[in-house]
């Protein structure tokens, strides 16, 4: 049969129109982002964002350097921040309608409307994470990237420098995606999270035992390796990236299944003795377990956190031939585990929720801080016991390491909920409220980590004085979550 002349030129135009489809919907997701941190955080406060990430970046790169630490530590530890951004960022085209709305109200995203417009799914997820990979590289890892000039040393090579690590960092972030990405597609074939969890586990275990731990590393980090290096880096993440959106199954729906009633019988065993508390809590455990992930959620961060800071900590000794004092140091880290265990506490929640309840917004204030108790205490607790012993913790820095990460925690939680309140993810792009959450942070972490390098093991003035410090902040950490709740009830109260 004749092949009919007509046929390369509509093979051609449908060609043209799927590209010009793909533009579109590429300039349309990247004003949607706009849009909406604009309007979450105001315009103003979102714009100045990467500038404080880049006052951030930059003043801490002058403060390494004149305490002796290397150019090439300073690298690996922005890699580090870069590589667990990624991540994060890679669950972002699959989060829930829900969760999203209990962000930003009631609205009708342009991920979306592959459910009621003739829009390929897999198609739309790809344009979106391309267009989050490029956002979050200029929002982001451009300000991490101005580092590199004080690096340099040199005004001339400055831009040269800047351009070059923004490329490695872009790359490290891009290849955090990716591995989420793929996690998330392989879970939609019906592989359960278990098993992908612990295939990683093994992965990374696998690794270490057989002497190229290093050698993986170095692969995330192409700025300190070769141009062929990079390459790879980029060919794996293209591929990794096509080949999970091949995977993935947007028909995937986790199966029905019957329940008892949960509710009652959890609400039941709290040792409580206020029902409203005792109801609310049990809402709040109850709403995590249901949620994608489940309570495994709080413990992958702890455990992401933990491998990347133990990546970071034998990267410095192999370099500086220093190793700090891992109780002292794991504790003081891992407290940061309250601010994403509070997240995914608040993640389907909203404040006005609770306005229709014979409940006041303290009491909600107080069954999350319960709540936060209960889920946190775990969740830092058995990542920290393997750092100490992986570590070779001594008895006391094991035992002051202890005393920070429960205080500490404490502190950053009631850090976090009273700027915050309920969402406590608006203000990563909220460069006032951010700024007061990293000052916060500093004032407490910074000196910890310093005393966890420089006095190893620790002296017992030492001990007895970040002890105090633990029991001091955690105090006030106490403190300010308890005045959340009245502040935020105002604040709901009058719409602000």
């Amino acid at each position: 049969m004749t092949e009919s002349p007509q046929q390369p030129i509509a093979q051609r135009e449908a060609t043209t129109r799927r590209g010009t489809t793909a533009w579109r919907l590429f300039a349309t997701l990247l004003r949607e982002e706009w849009r909406l941190h604009t309007q979450l955080f105001g315009g103003w406060r979102f714009a100045l964002f990467p500038a404080v990430i880049a006052v951030l970046a930059v003043s801490a790169t002058i403060a390494l350097l004149e305490t002796g630490t290397a150019a090439g530590t300073i690298v690996t530890g922005l890699h580090v921040l870069a590589l667990g951004f990624g991540l994060y960022s890679g669950t972002a085209g699959f989060a829930g309608s829900d969760m999203l709305e209990n962000v930003f109200g009631r609205l009708s995203l342009v991920l979306s409307t592959s459910t009621t417009l003739p829009l390929s799914r897999r198609r739309l997820l790809g344009i979106f994470l391309l267009k989050d990979g490029l956002f979050y590289a200029v929002a982001f890892v451009l300000p991490m990237a101005l580092s590199n000039a004080v690096l340099v040393g040199s005004a001339g090579d400055a831009p040269l420098a800047v351009a070059a690590m923004w490329l490695s960092l872009t790359l490290t972030f891009a290849a955090g995606m990716a591995l989420t990405v793929a996690m998330i597609a392989v879970r939609t074939q019906g592989v359960p999270t278990w098993a992908i969890g612990g295939g990683a586990v093994l992965g990374v275990v696998g690794l270490w035992a057989g002497g190229f731990s290093s050698v993986a590393w170095n692969a995330f980090v192409p700025l300190e390796g070769t141009l062929l290096g990079a390459g790879g880096l980029a060919a794996g993440v293209v591929l990794v990236s096509v080949g999970s959106l091949t995977l993935y199954d947007p028909t995937y729906g986790r199966p029905s299944r019957t329940a008892g009633d949960r509710f009652a019988r959890l609400s039941a065993a709290l040792p409580l003795r206020a029902d409203n508390t005792r109801a609310l809590v049990s809402k709040t455990l109850l709403d995590l377990a249901r949620s994608s992930g489940g309570v495994a959620k709080p413990f992958v961060s702890a455990t992401i956190l933990l491998a990347l800071v133990a990546a970071l900590v034998g990267v410095v000794d192999s370099i500086t031939g220093i190793s700090p004092a891992p109780g002292i140091f794991f504790g003081g880290v891992l407290g940061l585990t309250a601010f994403t265990t509070y997240n995914w506490l608040t993640q389907f929640d909203s404040l006005e929720a609770y306005l229709a309840y014979p409940v006041s917004i303290s009491d909600v204030f107080r069954a999350k801080r319960i709540a936060f108790v209960v889920v946190g205490a775990p969740t830092v607790a058995v990542p920290y016991l393997a750092a100490v012993l992986w570590f070779d913790a001594t008895l006391v820095d094991a035992v002051v390491g202890a005393i920070l990460l429960a205080g500490y925690a404490l502190y950053y939680y009631g850090l976090t909920v009273y700027i915050a309140g309920f969402d406590p993810n608006e203000f990563l792009f909220d460069a006032v409220r951010f700024s007061l959450f990293t000052l916060g942070v500093g004032v407490v972490l910074v000196p910890t980590l310093v005393a966890g390098f420089v006095v190893v093991p620790p002296t017992g003035a030492v001990a007895v004085t970040l002890s105090v410090a633990g029991v001091g902040f955690g105090a006030v950490g106490i403190v300010l979550s308890s005045r959340a709740g009245p502040r935020w009830e105002k604040r709901t109260r009058v719409g602000k």
